[in-house]
């Protein structure tokens, strides 16, 4: 599909979901995932998060099931699976579909299978910031055959991509590479965000409509461009080399700030896990960032509000601060590290020495 969150819609659709049912999602999630349900008329409920692992906390997750809840997306945050025997114990046993959020864990597994593979559904992402990027696009993975060609037949009929798409997803994918440059990263960002979040120029993953309320942008629903198609089955060939780059940037993190006395990740079986972001907790997550683009040092701030990026009022989206406390915490605490690019030693000294309230 052209994105991951068009891959989610089809399939909630293809389910049939309907105006009034609930679909249950981790409250630590991108504001385009409780989009794609509001799209069809229902509701999205919002389960807090493990504050270890960052993901959906399964024991909230029964006491939100009611008799309208249809489905449970599982979100794989930051590329750490989440519990997924347990999720999918209590799906089956109240007749839900479990759907994975895999959009940060393809090239990850769960228990020896890979990634995305577990649940009744899964969908992927392969946006510029994820594990295998085509500039945009998304996949659906579909365990179960029936529902499976209900998306297929549903596939067929969507639109192929414009010109101005097509341009513009060459031209991001031209720019992809420019960002990994500490010394142009920050001023690309923030050309991204002003296009998307400001000007609402539909330039990249989100447009400013998504994020401003939901509902649907026209030319929403999409298929996958020919190029996504050769430059994904090219990536895909190269993605087991490049999940080793990141779980050797995820070790030097680990030493370093565990040396350090930082309080990172509990002690993780790192086998299996996509790592796509290293994260941290820090005491002054805006002073931290400010400081870090200072210093040029790359980093990310998923996820600034429950619903990313959206800052501000989210009851448009059904979401009420105070929901999801462990989730909110996070999103004041966390910052995370790219594990496909490892910062140098430097730049991870100047980093301590920022969390650390140090001069630099």
């Amino acid at each position: 599909f052209w994105k991951g969150r068009v891959a989610l819609y089809v399939i909630l659709r293809c389910l049939g979901l309907q105006p009034g049912d609930e679909v249950i999602i981790p409250g630590f999630t991108c504001v385009v995932v409780a989009n794609a349900i509001i799209y069809l008329g229902a509701r999205p409920v919002y389960a807090d998060i493990d504050p270890f692992s960052y993901n959906i906390n399964v024991r909230t997750v029964e006491s939100l099931i009611t008799s309208r809840t249809r489905a449970i997306i599982a979100q794989n945050t930051f590329g750490l699976s989440p519990d997924l025997d347990s999720l999918l114990s209590i799906a089956e046993n109240r007749g839900l579909y479990l759907i994975e959020d895999c959009a940060h864990g393809l090239g990850g597994s769960y228990n020896n299978r890979p990634a995305g593979t577990v649940a009744h559904a899964s969908f992927f992402s392969t946006q510029w910031s994820k594990p295998l990027t085509t500039g945009l696009g998304g996949i659906a993975y579909i365990r179960d055959s029936e529902l499976a060609k209900r998306i297929r037949d549903f596939y067929n009929k969507l639109p192929e991509p414009n010109a101005y798409d097509k341009i513009m997803l060459a031209l991001q994918l031209f720019l992809f590479p420019l960002i990994k440059n500490p010394e142009i990263h920050y001023p690309l960002i923030g050309l991204y965000r002003f296009l998307t979040q400001k000007a609402g120029i539909p330039v990249g993953s989100s447009a400013g409509e998504e994020l401003r309320r939901p509902v649907m942008p026209e030319n929403y629903l999409k298929k996958m461009s020919s190029l996504q198609i050769r430059l994904f089955q090219k990536r895909l060939v190269e993605l087991e080399a490049k999940m080793k780059e990141r779980k050797i940037a995820w070790d030097l993190y680990d030493n370093f700030f565990r040396e350090k006395g930082i309080k990172t990740l509990p002690q993780i079986e790192k086998k299996g896990h996509a790592m796509l972001r290293y994260p941290i907790r820090v005491n002054n997550k805006k002073k931290v960032l400010a400081l870090a683009k200072r210093q040029k040092i790359p980093i990310g701030d998923w996820f600034v509000s429950p619903l990313h990026p959206v800052i501000g009022n989210l009851e448009p989206w059904g979401y009420k601060y105070g929901m999801c406390p462990q989730a909110e915490k996070a999103c004041k605490e966390v910052i995370n590290l790219f594990t496909d690019r490892a910062l140098s030693l430097k730049k991870l000294t100047l980093l301590y020495k920022i969390i650390s309230g140090e001069s630099v």
